[in-house]
């Protein structure tokens, strides 16, 4: 399908002047943007391949029984540990009266090889902003 040469203009106008990063990927600057900062380590012997992937993800649980809402995740290759993440958010879809949490999960190959055991409770309701996750292979089921 072809697409109308003005949208190719538009997007190529927004990402040659970084807006289109700032829009899609949030923006350090942005008053509206926060972040959380962290890190992972495991003491579990696994073997982790260079192109696996650390994900943190932030969460909304204030309704029991119900699915969590996702709220701002974050994707990075895995290194040695300790390995820092940064999760941005938006502050305007954090309310105070909410509860948030924080959980991690390292995929390879399309498998869970490690996770955060416990969320982590975040930002509202005496929450940090920085967390240190020690990871583990996921329980037998």
């Amino acid at each position: 399908m072809n697409s109308p040469p003005f949208l190719w203009s538009i997007f190529l106008l927004l990402s040659g002047c970084g807006l289109y990063d700032r829009i899609f990927h949030g923006d350090e600057t942005n008053p509206h943007f926060a972040k959380i900062t962290g890190k992972v380590i495991w003491t579990d012997r696994v073997e982790i391949n260079p192109d696996a992937e650390l994900i943190v993800q932030l969460e909304d649980v204030t309704r029991p029984g119900v699915r969590p809402e996702p709220v701002a995740i974050t994707r990075t290759t895995l290194g040695s540990p300790p390995v820092a993440f940064e999760l941005q958010y938006d502050r305007r879809v954090v309310a105070e009266d909410r509860r948030y949490r924080l959980s991690a999960t390292v995929k390879q190959d399309g498998e869970t090889v490690l996770i955060s055991q416990e969320p982590v409770p975040m930002l509202t309701r005496g929450g940090s902003d920085h967390v240190e996750f020690v990871l583990h292979r996921p329980r037998p089921e």
